[in-house]
């Protein structure tokens, strides 16, 4: 049974290894975590290694280690645990310890490297001295790279990658775990009773949160719209107090609630919502890449209100209302549209589900990994 290492760092996480499962009963696999990964229970064991990541959060935390680093993303003892792999399976190619992947395939410890990319902006992330290099060589000694859309191809091909090396495999779902009730599009498509909103992700500005407080507001002053909503944020976030401040300044205090859940009680949250909200705001230095919470929503089959920013259109195909980015106004007017049309929302629920099954299933997309480990054991 061939050996793969997947290299993660700090960013270990339950979203993304849900589409290594499968791949468990093929290969040996052990992921690689810093000392305190974001998750780190998994069908497979995990390796943790110390991390300047791991230092706790201070002021310019990110900044002040990136510039002295390169990039934080290091584990202490990397390559000497990578001794024996056949594939080491790491992330980004301007992360530390891609680079520390390499070197073990240098010295002979492994026999091939893949990483999956996230990054869809091009030449982002060469500011900081060193990354600019760091990104050139793994272009130039990677086995493989995994782009996780067609905007993330785009943006390795202009930095000068091998075509021939890139293959656009997304993030998956468990959609047997992430399923929505058997009564869900009777609950979807009832024509009385509160509608319920659900944003489920980071409480930042870049994730829209003050847009959906403003489209809440523009919502509860409309004199044609007599239907009960409510919202429901869920996660976390450096915003968290100024969101509560808005939500008291517009009088929201009965329409909204936040709250911080655990990951495995996430599909309750989702099955208790009638609309999924995402409206991602591009920024100079990032965009969406993929979003998570869209898959869960569509694995949920609820229908969706989003933006096009970065790689959402990939991840949602036509199974989503679309919001202009950082417009309240366009944002309000989708969201109506599902508030007032109970059979608008089982028609997008339904497509959403099936989106879900058909694309983003983990089994399919650990199939398509598979199909690139064994292209470079063969």
């Amino acid at each position: 049974m061939n050996s793969i290492a997947i290299v993660r760092g700090k960013f270990l996480n339950q979203y993304e290894m849900q589409s290594y499962a499968p791949l468990a009963k093929t290969y040996d696999i052990t992921a690689f975590g810093s000392l305190y990964p974001y998750h780190d229970t998994f069908d497979f064991p995990v390796v943790k290694l110390a991390s300047p990541m791991d230092i706790p959060e201070i002021p310019f935390k990110m900044q002040i280690l990136n510039r002295l680093c390169i990039d934080a993303q290091y584990l202490y003892g990397l390559e000497s645990k990578l001794r024996g792999f056949d594939i080491a399976h790491t992330a980004e190619t301007y992360y530390h310890y891609t680079q520390q992947c390499l070197d073990a395939k240098k010295k002979g410890y492994i026999k091939k490297v893949v990483a999956t990319v996230l990054e869809n902006i091009p030449h982002n992330n060469e500011g900081i001295w060193g990354r600019k290099s760091f990104k050139e060589r793994s272009r130039s000694e990677l086995d493989h790279i995994i782009a996780l859309t067609k905007i993330t191809k785009d943006t390795l091909l202009l930095e000068g990658a091998d075509p021939n090396k890139i293959t656009v495999i997304g993030h998956g779902i468990d959609t047997k775990r992430f399923k929505p009730s058997v009564d869900h599009m009777k609950y979807l498509g009832r024509s009385k009773g509160t509608v319920r909103i659900l944003f489920s992700g980071r409480m930042e500005t870049y994730k829209g949160v003050f847009v959906i407080l403003e489209a809440l507001r523009i919502l509860t002053l409309d004199k044609t719209l007599h239907i009960p909503f409510e919202m429901r944020f869920v996660g976390i976030g450096s915003q968290e107090k100024a969101m509560k401040r808005k939500i008291q300044e517009y009088r929201l205090e009965d329409r909204v609630q936040c709250a911080s859940v655990s990951y495995d009680l996430m599909p309750k949250e989702y099955e208790k919502a009638d609309i999924a909200l995402a409206p991602s705001i591009g920024t100079k230095t990032w965009t969406e890449q993929y979003c998570t919470a869209l898959l869960e929503a569509q694995s949920m089959g609820l229908p969706i209100v989003t933006t096009r920013s970065g790689g959402i259109p990939e991840n949602v195909g036509a199974c989503a209302l679309f919001a202009e980015e950082n417009d309240e106004q366009t944002l309000a007017k989708q969201l109506k549209r599902f508030i007032e049309d109970p059979s608008l929302r089982v028609y997008f629920g339904r497509n959403a589900r099936e989106r879900a099954i058909k694309v983003h299933d983990t089994h399919i997309i650990a199939g398509k990994i598979s199909r690139v480990y064994q292209s470079l054991l063969s």
